[in-house]
């Protein structure tokens, strides 16, 4: 392998084992005071490392031009799974969006993300194939494809997912040769759709939308996760408390703190330094993934590099204003660190898939 991808590897792996440290920190308190093994979580998200390394291994042996001929598959099994999950999934937190396989829940609204790329970057590659300049009727036909997963994500509901789906399937849109100005009619009629989209988010949905404008405006329901989370950050100072030292942490004052609020705990014991790090590890991970698409001559090479860079930079650039009350709270996890063992599965097969085309596509040098 070349320089790139070893340096992608690492980050990722080091991402990764700090997910670990603070999966444990953030759990094992709790479960001790339930009388319970404080490993339950950590061996959970380690099991679904390894299975991770599993799927990394297959999407980075499998050539990756396989996937640009049966992409239509892909699209139909992704759509299937998505309605199949409805009708015949696990419902937890009153959201029915998981299959629980042998006592493993997995979410395949998360798979999704991964098989919209595939399948998005097969259809846009062949359309660059039989024509140079990609008209209206490709547009529509584009967002349609985009839309229907979207839709049926939100149907679940996942909104945090959806949202992750929709952004990801319109910037590979953007990288194709579609004329910008559909783009500015899509931006005009989201506008003019607004107020529809409002009308079917569940009522808890508005409320979070509600909250992030005013947290305090319900402090003790629907905004006390993101006060706290503010608190926790606030009060780790540059240095942070000590790693298992802080207080909202271990008084588990922040709900569901391993997983989508997990960066509050790194705020709070390692403090503006700590997050720094973390954020730099981000950005490693950014430039890398993005030096590696800027490489490649292969266009469905770089459709699939491009779709999951910005898949990976959204879900990061969301969780971290999510944490930190700058964006409503919607639901996506911190890639790699958070406790979503889907999630992770997903982005070490996205990782293999790089490589692979890292590895095996044509490139220019840079």
């Amino acid at each position: 392998m070349k320089r790139r991808e070893i340096k992608l590897i690492l980050v990722v792996i080091l991402l990764t084992f700090i997910g670990f440290l603070f999966i444990y920190d953030t759990t094992a308190t709790r479960l001790i005071a339930k009388e319970l093994s404080p490993y339950v979580f950590l061996q959970r998200q380690v099991i679904a490392f390894l299975i991770g390394l599993v799927f990394f291994a297959f999407f980075a042996t499998t050539y990756y031009r396989l996937w640009e001929r049966v992409w239509k598959y892909v699209y139909v099994i992704n759509l299937f799974l998505l309605v199949m999950v409805i009708f015949f999934g696990k419902e937890s937190l009153g959201a029915q969006r998981w299959f629980s396989i042998f006592g493993f829940s997995f979410q395949p609204s998360e798979l999704s993300k991964l098989l919209l790329v595939i399948s998005l970057s097969g259809f846009l590659t062949n359309l660059d194939y039989e024509k140079k300049t990609l008209g209206l009727r490709e547009f529509i036909l584009t967002i349609v494809l985009v839309i229907i997963p979207f839709i049926v994500v939100m149907i679940q509901p996942d909104l945090g997912t959806a949202i992750v789906i929709f952004a990801t399937g319109i910037f590979m849109i953007f990288l194709s040769e579609i004329s910008v100005k559909y783009f500015l009619r899509l931006i005009l009629l989201g506008l003019l759709l607004l107020p529809f989209f409002w009308l079917i988010l569940k009522p808890y949905q508005q409320q979070r939308i509600i909250t992030f404008l005013d947290p305090m405006k319900d402090p003790l329901g629907s905004g006390y996760q993101v006060i706290q989370s503010l608190i926790a950050i606030g009060s780790g100072g540059i240095w942070g408390k000590g790693w298992f030292q802080g207080t909202q942490t271990h008084l588990n004052l922040i709900p569901e703190q391993h997983t989508d609020f997990i960066f509050s705990a790194i705020g709070e014991e390692f403090g503006f330094i700590g997050s720094l790090f973390v954020v730099f590890l981000y950005y490693l991970l950014f430039r890398y993934t993005w030096e590696i698409w800027g490489s490649l001559k292969d266009k469905f090479g770089k459709y699939i590099v491009g779709g999951i860079l910005f898949c990976w930079f959204f879900q990061t650039f969301i969780n971290l204003c999510m944490v930190s009350g700058i964006s409503p709270v919607v639901g996506i996890p911190l890639p790699f660190i958070s406790f979503a063992r889907t999630s992770l599965i997903t982005n070490y097969a996205m990782l293999g898939l790089i490589v692979n085309i890292y590895v095996r596509g044509e490139r220019q040098l840079i």
